[in-house]
């Protein structure tokens, strides 16, 4: 049991660090475009300076976005350049062709598709309730140049693009990170306590070693 706590200790910031932070956040729900597909593109086999905010975005803000996205496709190649590329899908033409929007004090190097219309399976003869027409569905991509960004910049035009929304953070969830905040601030005051006495330990066993070599010494001279 107590190991079991102590794991379940050490679990919990981990779930916590996925559950709020930049990137936790739900994405609209219809009739808002859809974001059907997520895929972030970077050298993850170099490393440097140019590809650290793709590498710092991949590695925290998208698990987050996932774990509250769960269906959200989402998919980091190694390729170059580095860019981060969306698919927005919706039955209303006119809403995909809004999401391309000046942003005011930006800079972001952004390229839009034009909205297209996606193919539908034709209506099955065999089928009466597929003699209609299947609604038309619209898609549309954009692509974010991720050179000389940083990893903040970078889910801020997310946010700014998808309109998605910051998960609050519940009140129990800021109680319980606030009190292992506490529990592991006294466990490193513990933890250097305890590391004075056992220093403390060896110092006087070296030194009653060092007399009693001292002693021996004085007796084998006598």
């Amino acid at each position: 049991m107590v190991n079991l706590a102590k794991r379940m200790r050490n679990f919990q910031p981990k779930l916590l660090s996925i559950q709020y932070g930049k990137g936790a956040a739900t994405l609209p729900p219809p009739p808002s475009p859809q974001l059907t597909r997520l895929v972030m593109r970077y050298p993850r086999t170099k490393w440097s300076l140019s590809n650290q905010a793709p590498r710092t975005f991949a590695k925290d803000s998208l698990p987050r976005l996932k774990f509250h996205n769960p269906s959200l496709p989402i998919r980091v190649e190694d390729a170059e350049p580095s860019q981060l590329e969306l698919t927005f899908e919706s039955n209303n033409k006119r809403s995909l062709e809004a999401l391309q929007k000046p942003h005011e004090g930006e800079d972001f190097v952004e390229q839009w598709t034009e909205v297209e219309s996606k193919p539908q399976p034709a209506a099955s003869a065999s089928d009466p309730s597929s003699t209609s027409p299947p609604q038309p569905i619209f898609t549309r991509n954009a692509k974010l140049s991720l050179d000389r960004t940083h990893a903040r910049e970078i889910w801020r035009w997310f946010q700014k693009t998808t309109k998605c929304e910051d998960v609050p953070v519940a009140p129990q969830d800021e109680e319980l990170r606030q009190k292992l905040a506490t529990f592991f601030q006294q466990s490193e005051v513990d933890r250097k306590l305890v590391q004075i006495g056992v220093d403390a330990v060896r110092k006087q066993k070296a030194d009653l070693k060092r007399a009693r070599e001292a002693a021996e010494r004085l007796t084998a001279e006598s």
